[in-house]
């Protein structure tokens, strides 16, 4: 029974990877990738995301310490860390996609 456990989540594993090479060019070329691009609208949905942490930091009864508060402030500072680092990423990302889709475009031409 644990052999047949194994085969199949690495069976599902085999599967997820290529759904995921399958899938991954309409992603490159979607609307989702615009959308991470814009890094207005990622540094508002940071803002956001910020304003929120904070009132429920401050909506909780609890004597807050002051560790706390300086957690309180690294977290807001990864979430605008992450939302401005995020279209450089996928910029990076979508490059190195193109140069993918090149070579494969120069290895079927060399095969003909």
């Amino acid at each position: 029974m644990d052999i047949f456990t194994m085969l199949l989540s690495l069976l599902i594993i085999i599967g997820l990877i290529v759904g995921a090479t399958i899938r991954i060019n309409t992603l490159m070329t979607g609307k989702i990738i615009n959308l991470l691009l814009n890094k207005k609208l990622l540094l508002v949905i940071a803002s956001i995301l910020a304003l929120l942490l904070t009132l429920a930091f401050f909506m909780v009864p609890l004597a807050h310490y002051w560790d706390e508060y300086f957690w309180l402030a690294y977290f807001i500072a990864v979430i605008f860390l992450v939302a401005n680092s995020i279209p450089t990423v996928v910029t990076y990302l979508k490059e190195i996609h193109q140069n993918n889709l090149e070579d494969i475009k120069e290895q079927e031409l060399k095969e003909v």
